[in-house]
């Protein structure tokens, strides 16, 4: 299992982006990923963190999805509902923190209700 992290969509009808500049996102989603993936390691967990710039709801997947809590926002639930999808502040997201979400997995990973507030 992997871990993906959306923080922006480049295709479908709705395609919400993180700064509205697809080279910034890239650098910033990436850099979450790497932050993330560090932390994991330390705790001696090796996940690959994946950056997911196209993340397609009509697809299935058993990956996590940590998603940009936005994106959640201009999304149809039914379309959701299929996903374990753990919500990430979209500030988290542009700064790089992870503590939130490292503290939404461990919940997740308890089987307790999952938002990384």
């Amino acid at each position: 299992m992997n871990i993906k992290v959306v923080g922006d969509i480049r295709v479908g009808k709705i395609q919400p982006s993180l700064t509205g500049n697809p080279i910034v996102d890239d650098v910033l989603i990436q850099h979450f990923c790497d932050r993330l993936k560090e932390k994991l390691n330390s705790l001696k967990l090796f996940i690959d963190i994946i950056p997911d710039h196209f993340f397609d709801a009509t697809k299935p997947c058993t990956d996590i999805i940590l998603m940009d809590r936005r994106i959640i926002a201009d999304l149809p639930d039914e379309l959701l509902m299929n996903f374990k999808i753990i919500d990430i502040d979209h500030n988290d997201i542009l700064r790089g923190n992870v503590a939130g979400a490292l503290e939404a997995l461990k919940r997740f990973d308890s089987g307790k209700h999952v938002s990384a507030i």
